[in-house]
């Protein structure tokens, strides 16, 4: 492997490693000071290829100023219908970030 492509693969973890902890970052602040509240299962949707399944499930609800949200919810778990109701948290800065509770 010449210089180049190593740059390029310590550049790529780099990436991967500044994602990983700004994520690990987002959930324990939900976790510690994240609002509690109860939301709708608004949408599911497929985002893998053609040869794999990958959802993303969002979900409604509203924020303490009453306003209505719609966020994603960073650790579903399966058998989640549109329209179901769920008990989540979402970040008191970042809004549209939530997990579920319960």
């Amino acid at each position: 492997m010449d210089i180049k492509g190593l740059i390029l693969w310590v550049g790529f973890a780099v990436i991967c490693a500044v994602i990983y902890l700004v994520s690990r970052r987002m959930k324990n602040q939900i976790e510690e000071n994240g609002i509690e509240t109860t939301g709708v299962i608004s949408r599911i949707e497929d985002v893998g290829g053609s040869d794999e399944i990958a959802l993303h499930y969002y979900a409604r609800y509203r924020i303490e100023d009453g306003e209505e949200v719609e966020g994603v919810l960073s650790n579903p778990r399966s058998g989640l219908e549109v329209g179901q109701q769920v008990r989540l948290k979402y970040h008191p800065k970042h809004h549209a970030n939530a997990r579920l509770i319960g």
